[in-house]
């Protein structure tokens, strides 16, 4: 059984670049958020942005995983005016009572990470084992790959030892 799970909500494919990343060092399974309503454009741009500083929850898809059947799930987003994306709230506040550990990543413009994972961790009752925060900037650069890398190296640890369901190790 894979025991990571990486559930992510991506506009521009930044957040997806980082997760297919993660997931390939990781061995996860993934899930995509989808939105019901569209945000392209300038239009879609704004109203966003206003939801998320607003906090409030997107329209999504239905999902196909269930969180509860893994030993940690990984939650990425990006940073829309300094919040968490109204897709990954709804999906957050859906899916809370599931989740067994959880690590957060995110993309950004510059800043706000740390604010979203806040926000995240306040939505899923606990905080991450590791988090990741990844810029724009670095994005174009290509200067994102060691924090990738360490980010893999401290879930690796979690999913090492996560403990069997039945509780005995070694048995």
């Amino acid at each position: 059984m894979t025991k990571a799970l990486i559930v992510y909500y991506s506009r521009t494919n930044h957040t997806h670049k980082i997760a297919e990343l993660v997931a390939q060092g990781v061995g996860a399974n993934v899930e995509r958020i989808f939105d019901v309503q569209s945000r392209e454009g300038a239009f879609g741009y704004m109203r966003s942005g206003r939801e998320a500083m607003l906090q409030r929850p997107g329209r999504i898809q239905p999902v196909k995983e269930d969180p509860s059947q893994y030993d940690l799930t990984i939650l990425g987003s990006p940073v829309w005016s300094w919040s968490l994306s109204p897709p990954m709230r709804s999906y957050a506040l859906a899916q809370q009572h599931k989740f067994k550990r959880v690590a957060f990543f995110c993309t950004e413009g510059g800043s706000g990470g740390g604010r979203l994972f806040g926000q995240l961790q306040t939505l899923c009752g606990k905080p991450p084992v590791a988090t990741l925060e990844i810029t724009e900037g670095e994005l174009k650069s290509g200067e994102y790959a060691g924090k990738v890398r360490e980010f893999i190296r401290q879930i690796s640890g979690v999913i090492a030892s996560a403990v069997p369901e039945s509780g005995h190790q070694g048995l």
